[in-house]
């Protein structure tokens, strides 16, 4: 059983260390064929609903299924001009008023079973801060997926 609110405890810290950031994650499901889950506190319900069940194949669909897929950082610099992902995706981060994207792929026995995610309302590249506090989320991530303790 996923720890929800160890996940959600661990988004609202990233956010209180990167001021302005959204912070979130998708899960995939076990056979690794969709995301089975989307969290995303801060932002409405309707951005986690519009990307669960999203497929892994093919992998353009957007930063986070790509990210699985790929099993690397994907990152969204600047949302409104983007032409890399499925226009739907764009779309969805516009009517949530998200301008940049990262997606971390958080491991769990040795496979990307999802993504944590640091999102901004303006274009923004990724920081040398930015990098460091996801891959740190990353990593507690993927405890709290393996059932491991975080404290």
């Amino acid at each position: 059983m996923i720890d929800i609110e160890g996940l959600r405890n661990l988004c609202s810290r990233v956010e209180a260390l990167a001021p302005g950031a959204i912070a979130g994650m998708t899960i995939s499901n076990a056979g690794h064929t969709h995301i089975e889950r989307a969290l995303f506190p801060t932002l409405p319900f309707s951005f986690a609903a519009a990307i669960t069940h999203v497929p892994l194949e093919p992998s353009g669909f957007g930063s986070c299924v790509k990210a699985i897929a790929r099993g690397e950082t994907i990152t969204g610099p600047d949302i409104p001009h983007d032409t890399l992902f499925d226009p739907r995706w764009r779309q969805v981060c516009l009517d949530h008023g998200l301008g940049a994207i990262q997606s971390r792929p958080v491991y769990v026995d040795g496979k990307p079973r999802g993504t944590f995610v640091l999102a901004y309302r303006h274009p923004k590249p990724e920081s040398e801060w930015d990098a460091t506090l996801m891959t740190f989320a990353a990593d507690a991530a993927s405890k709290v997926l393996s059932g491991q303790r975080t404290s």
